[in-house]
Parts: C-alpha cells; sequence; structure tokens
C-alpha cells in the first residue's frame, strides 16, 4: 500500500510525540524523528518546517484532545460534589493512558521550553472564573466556606499528578506492578475528593 501524505504526516506526528515524551525535547533531534518514522529528514521539514512547529502541533493537538478538556470540567454545569469527583476520576483515566506525559510537561517547562508554556498559556481550559463563581455561590450560601479557586485547582491537580509523577518510586518501595499501582490510584478516585470536600466544608 503506498504512502499518502496524511499516513506520512500523521507518522511524523506519533513518531515525535512517542520521541518527545521519552528524551524531551533538546535531547530529540529531527533525524530521530525521521529514523523512527521510517521517513527522511526533508519529509519532516517538509510538513513542519522545524522541529519546534512539530512540537507545538503535535502537543497543541494532544492537549486539545486529552488534557484540556478534563481541565474544562471545573467549569462545566455540574453540582459542586459531583465536578470534583468527575474531575479526579476523567484526570486519572487521562494519566493512566499516558503516564509518561506529567514528568514531560514538568521537566519542559522547568528547562524554559517556550512552546510548552505558550501552548498552556493560550488554551482557556485553565480559565478558572466559572469555578470560582460556584464556590463563591455555595460559600454564600453557607454550604462552604469562601475559598480561592486557585487553592482548590492546585490541591486537586497536585493530589492527582503526584503518584504518576513518583510512579516509579513509589513502584519499587511497595513492590507494585502496573496493575497494583492502577488499583492504587483508582482508590485515590475517592479518597481525593473526600479530602477537598471536607476541607470546604463550614466547620
Amino acid at each position: 500500500m503506498a504512502k499518502t501524505p496524511a499516513n506520512t504526516e500523521e507518522k511524523i506526528k506519533g513518531a515525535a510525540h512517542q520521541l518527545f515524551l521519552e528524551k524531551g525535547f533538546g535531547s530529540t533531534t529531527t533525524r530521530d524523528i525521521a529514523k523512527c518514522a521510517n521517513t527522511n529528514i526533508a519529509l519532516v521539514n517538509y510538513y513542519f518546517r522545524s522541529k519546534e512547529n512539530l512540537f507545538r502541533e503535535v502537543f497543541q493537538e494532544s492537549f486539545a484532545n486529552t488534557f484540556f478538556p478534563v481541565a474544562k470540567i471545573l467549569n462545566d454545569d455540574f453540582p459542586l460534589e459531583v465536578k470534583i469527583y468527575k474531575f479526579v476520576d476523567h484526570m486519572t483515566e487521562l494519566l493512566k493512558s499516558d503516564p509518561m506525559m506529567p514528568l514531560f510537561v514538568l521537566s519542559e517547562m522547568r528547562a524554559g521550553q517556550s512552546q510548552m508554556c505558550e501552548i498552556m498559556l493560550k488554551s482557556d481550559a485553565l480559565d478558572s472564573n466559572g469555578f470560582q463563581l460556584q464556590l463563591d455561590r455555595e460559600a454564600s450560601a453557607e454550604k462552604i466556606r469562601q475559598v480561592d479557586a486557585l487553592q482548590v485547582e492546585t490541591s486537586l491537580m497536585a493530589m492527582v499528578l503526584f503518584p504518576f509523577l513518583s510512579m516509579n518510586i513509589l513502584k519499587m518501595k511497595h513492590q507494585m506492578d502496573d496493575a497494583a499501582f492502577n488499583e492504587f490510584v483508582d482508590a485515590r478516585k475517592k479518597v481525593i475528593p473526600e479530602i477537598i470536600l471536607s476541607y470546604l466544608r463550614l466547620p
């Protein structure tokens, strides 16, 4: 079967996604990507012009299809308790499907990769205005304490992300295989919302 331009372009993006996750942006060369995609450097440059453009396109597409829809749950029109459980469940499942992503994003941002920062900042998925309004309404009705949405979002993200960032250490220390690790993070789908909701409730 002959290669079509669409197939070649998708193969290049798939190879780039894999290599960027494994090696990081700085350590991945266009030659590496071409070899992994079973194509040549000229075609990589033809479709994407530069490694920077390829990186930006790969992760804009990846985040648009995965991370950003989950992040936007906090601004969706769900009751507060349902929203928190839903967010933790969806984010956990997302990270289980791509457990290398959190460490990759963290390492790239710490390395000062402007492309990653641009991708994150351009999305409205990280806008917490709707979530803040909901928290304010709940606080005015004396259902929860007055709280900054950023504090809640940061706590949620940290508690979901940390096991994946420290996955190898947790597996070694507690002798977990992949199945045991997944069971552990699945249990946290209940633990994390309970912690957050306990904090939000008025004393």
